[in-house]
């Protein structure tokens, strides 16, 4: 009987798969929403759908804009990315391992834009760059986006170097290796996942920006999250729910993609240990 009543799960477990079974429906249920939208017969939203067709998948690749626009956004996702990698890597670096007095001031100005609100801060850079003269350039749209996606980069990887054992790269330094190899051989190959994870954060969250480049883009070169909420001032049929859609089932395959690449990873990390539990 005791053994019995120990196998049931205790009322915190339930209520916490019940709490993450009612997150995970909330998070989903307009995703799917939207997805089945796309396949309306009728050229207005509505829900559930009269009728299922293709037709506004058909409509969708006709756009020829959306062509466009759709790799203005990538292109400048890929930049701003590994613009954002690159001074977020180093800002973590010398944040958490040399701890200067001045390396919490860094920190909070580097984090600092998470705290305003997108629209807030579009206005701003706006006006910067017009008073600077740089207002319509490429190079305002890669900065803004930059200031946007570099504190997320920063506190995923300073969270990642904190855990970071640096006798290791003291070790490599000792043997001769210099401070680049050092970084490259030895740490990037510790915080690879972290590193993943947040490239692909920061591209999410740069191809996603509407706010601050709806200031700052001119016409003729939208990206797309521009060219789609142009395209619903005139039109409101379900094309961008079919848009939406598309950028969905490619979120999931970038889920799965990392997913496979952090499983991969966790495997070779156990067998190393076998390993080396096996040669001692």
């Amino acid at each position: 009987m005791l053994t019995r009543a120990r196998r049931l799960p205790h009322y915190r477990y339930i209520l916490l798969g019940m709490f993450a079974v009612a997150g995970a429906i909330y998070v989903v249920a307009p995703l799917a929403v939207v997805v089945l939208n796309s396949f309306s017969s009728v050229a207005y939203s509505v829900f559930p759908p009269e009728g299922y067709s293709l037709r506004w998948y058909v409509n969708l690749f006709e756009q020829q804009d959306f062509y466009l626009a759709a790799v203005r956004s990538v292109v400048l996702a890929l930049i701003a990315t590994a613009i954002a990698m690159t001074v977020g890597t180093m800002a973590a670096y010398s944040i958490v391992r040399y701890r200067r007095p001045w390396a919490n001031l860094v920190k909070a100005s580097l984090l600092s834009p998470i705290v305003l609100p997108n629209i807030v801060l579009g206005v701003a850079v706006f006006m910067f760059f017009i008073r600077t003269g740089a207002y319509g350039t490429y190079f305002s749209l890669v900065v803004t986006h930059v200031v946007v996606i570099l504190p997320f980069v920063t506190a995923v990887l300073t969270a990642a170097l904190a855990n970071y054992d640096w006798s290791l790269q003291e070790a490599a330094m000792d043997l001769g290796a210099g401070p680049l190899r050092t970084f490259f051989k030895i740490t990037m190959p510790q915080i690879s996942v972290s590193i993943i994870i947040s490239s692909l954060f920061a591209f999410v969250i740069s191809f996603d920006q509407v706010e601050t480049t709806l200031f700052l883009v001119r016409a003729g070169d939208n990206t797309l999250p521009i060219e789609m909420f142009l395209y619903l001032q005139k039109w409101q049929d379900p094309t961008i729910a079919a848009l939406s859609s598309v950028l969905i089932a490619f979120a999931l395959v970038i889920v799965v993609v990392l997913s496979l690449v952090m499983r991969n990873k966790d495997l070779e990390a156990t067998l190393l240990q076998q390993d080396r539990e096996t040669d001692k």
